[in-house]
């Protein structure tokens, strides 16, 4: 990371200090040159340990143009699970369009505190432009949802960072920023849970005239497609002024928002007030809304919801686990599947609670459909309590052997 004001001016006044008690010029020691290491181009690197902490680590990609000795420009990825190679397999084509280092943390991820988050991201970054010989003025961060907080979290408080992509989420909460002069490209499903929060984010940067974009895909709650992501990085990068996934204001949309800001206030506060047979009904309800209503706006309303109850779900079933109701849990699994019924984290909830239970064969079941439904975290298993017992149990131990090829 760079150093800001404080530190240069203690510094230059050390310098200043050391110059005044030199004989003379000749005697003065020279700059030492920063030494770059030559890692392989055109390569996904999954796993860079870093220096300083070697139980951390980022996935890297160098396009085939990196050259150690000049600089280049970067972007720096933040997932909200610490998947750091899935957006660069994603992505890695684009690196090679724009001629673009990718570096993805594999630790970044959702639920850290503050102090574990600032140390993550501090030795991530460092470690990068200690290896990689990166352009001061060219450096951007991208992210998604909870990632996408951070990789403007990280431009807000860093003078280099010249852009950022926001994928699924938008601004965190923060306090006296330095930096407003980045470039902001805010990108969103039209059938994501956060797109409201895109949509009036762009409105108050566009009211303010920061340099900003709103690009819109069709799709839920995830890394955007290639293509949606090359339109972004081309306007990032200045590239391009235009795109034909530019947002367009709806004037049937625009009257649905505080519908639908209403219903998510509802949900939420329903899934410990209402019943399981409700939430079946409810789900139904919207499910069918989402498909036969003659309006796109209204479908499209409803898929969201659809979503943000999947989003809930999520959350209130972690909740009930740290509480240890399992009925609750049960409760809320429940309704997460009528929601998302392909969703790994659903199956890996079912595994966690089965485990609670001691129902080995359910355990392994759920967790088998959570594997075939793209669970690929092998630290998530791991490092859940619930699994302990399981250890040395021939049928685990394979699925951890699977998850980890």
């Amino acid at each position: 990371m760079h150093l800001n004001r404080t530190c240069i001016t203690i510094l230059l006044a050390a310098v200043l200090l050391t110059s005044c008690h030199s004989p003379n010029h000749k005697d003065r020691q020279k700059k030492p040159v920063a030494r770059y290491e030559n890692l392989e181009v055109g390569k996904l690197l999954p796993r860079v340990k870093i220096k300083t902490d070697t139980t951390l680590s980022y996935a890297l990609y160098l396009p085939t143009s990196y050259d150690v000795k000049k600089e280049n420009t970067i972007l720096f990825i933040f997932d909200a699970h610490g998947r750091g190679a899935l957006p660069l397999k994603k992505y890695q084509t684009l690196a090679e369009k724009y001629n673009l280092v990718l570096a993805a943390s594999n630790d970044s991820k959702n639920g850290q505190s503050g102090q574990v988050r600032n140390r993550i991201i501090t030795a991530f970054m460092g470690d990068v432009e200690r290896k990689i010989h990166v352009n001061n003025h060219k450096m951007y961060t991208a992210g998604f949802s909870g990632g996408a907080r951070i990789a403007t979290l990280v431009a807000l408080y860093n003078n280099t960072v010249a852009g950022v992509i926001e994928c699924a989420a938008g601004f965190p909460q923060v306090q006296n920023p330095v930096n407003k002069s980045f470039t902001w490209i805010g990108v969103v499903g039209n059938r994501d849970f956060n797109f409201l929060e895109l949509k009036n984010l762009y409105r108050q940067l566009q009211s303010n005239q920061w340099d900003s974009h709103l690009l819109v895909f069709d799709g839920k709650h995830d890394w955007p497609p290639t293509e949606v992501m090359d339109a972004s990085l081309a306007l990032l990068l200045g590239q391009s002024n235009n795109s034909q996934y530019q947002f367009q204001n709806s004037l049937e949309g625009d009257k649905l928002e505080n519908k639908e800001v209403e219903q998510q206030r509802m949900l939420a506060r329903a899934m410990e007030e209402k019943s399981l047979d409700w939430w079946i009904k409810e789900t139904n309800r919207l499910l069918k809304e989402s498909r036969d209503n003659p309006s796109k706006e209204v479908r499209l309303m409803n898929e969201r919801l659809v979503n943000y109850i999947s989003m809930i779900s999520y959350i209130f079933t972690n909740r009930a686990f740290n509480s240890g109701n399992l009925e609750q849990a049960g409760k809320f699994i429940t309704i997460y599947q009528k929601a998302d019924p392909d969703n790994p984290d659903l199956y890996f909830f079912r595994a966690v609670r089965f485990a609670m239970l001691k129902q080995d064969k359910e355990v392994i079941s759920s967790l088998q459909r959570a594997i075939d439904k793209g669970l690929d975290d092998l630290s998530q298993i791991k490092t859940n309590k619930a699994f302990d017992y399981l250890h040395g149990n021939p049928a685990f131990d394979q699925l951890l052997q699977k998850v980890e090829k």
